[in-house]
């Protein structure tokens, strides 16, 4: 996922044909496509359905800003050509397109994509899993709960989730890996877009750790008042509380 670009105005006004012929549309999308590293062969085909609709036949570059719905539509009727059910993981396999597949030209505002350039960046390491021996030892280690929310197989599923993310310099070592349920996973992917803090003392990476903090309703909103009338952001107005607690404690 492109960091920290899903503000206000991002994508672009699609761009007429520019004289690019169908050929010229095809060949691009074969040699995109000819380079994916992703070692599963459906997903590679994935991400050249996602391509196609994001470039449709007749347009220029930028194309067409498509909806979430769009995308998944452009998924579900391939895999209906194939006689198969509709696709579950979608948006996955469009942060692999936007991430490990070096296309972080995709850009995302809101529900809407966008394919904003023919540019292709470095593409990342492959996802990989951790062996089927480790995966059972940190599921074990972790009485099979989810490392964030604490819900328990069989009621959940857990997924090996890189603690510190591989756009962060996360690396497949066994030390940065955790068991996240589905839900968590997704919140962490969400909060993990655009942020800048460090990932080795944050409540996702090392919830065992560090815990995610709780502030109650009444001193949000006292947080809120005085950092509205000291010209703050709140989060500055919090930090410079603590700082000043913790040097009077010394």
């Amino acid at each position: 996922m492109v960091k920290g670009r899903a503000s206000k105005g991002l994508l672009l006004p699609p761009s007429a044909s520019q004289n690019i012929s169908t050929e010229a549309r095809l060949k691009w999308l074969e040699d995109a496509s000819s380079f994916f590293v992703a070692p599963s062969p459906s997903n590679k085909i994935y991400y050249r359905v996602i391509l196609d609709a994001l470039w449709p036949d007749g347009h220029g570059i930028p194309g067409p800003a498509l909806t979430e719905t769009d995308i998944r539509a452009a998924i579900d009727a391939y895999r209906a050509s194939e006689g198969k059910t509709p696709y579950k993981d979608v948006f996955r396999r469009m942060r692999e397109l936007q991430g490990d597949e070096g296309f972080t030209s995709i850009l995302k505002e809101g529900v809407r994509y966008q394919l904003t350039s023919l540019k292709v960046g470095v593409k990342r390491e492959p996802r990989a899993k951790p062996p089927t021996a480790l995966w059972k030892k940190i599921k074990n280690d972790a009485d099979f709960r989810c490392s964030h929310c604490g819900a328990q197989e069989p009621d959940i599923k857990l997924s090996p989730d890189h603690r510190v993310p591989r756009d962060k310099s996360g690396t497949n070592d066994d030390s940065n890996w955790q068991p996240l349920c589905e839900q968590c996973n997704i919140l962490k992917s969400s909060s993990c877009q655009g942020c800048e803090l460090n990932c080795f003392i944050c409540s996702w990476a090392y919830p065992e750790t560090y815990k995610a903090i709780i502030i109650a309703d009444d001193n949000k909103e006292q947080i809120r008042r005085i950092a509205e009338e000291s010209g703050l952001h709140q989060s500055d107005l919090v930090n410079r509380i603590l700082r000043e607690h913790f040097n009077l404690k010394r």
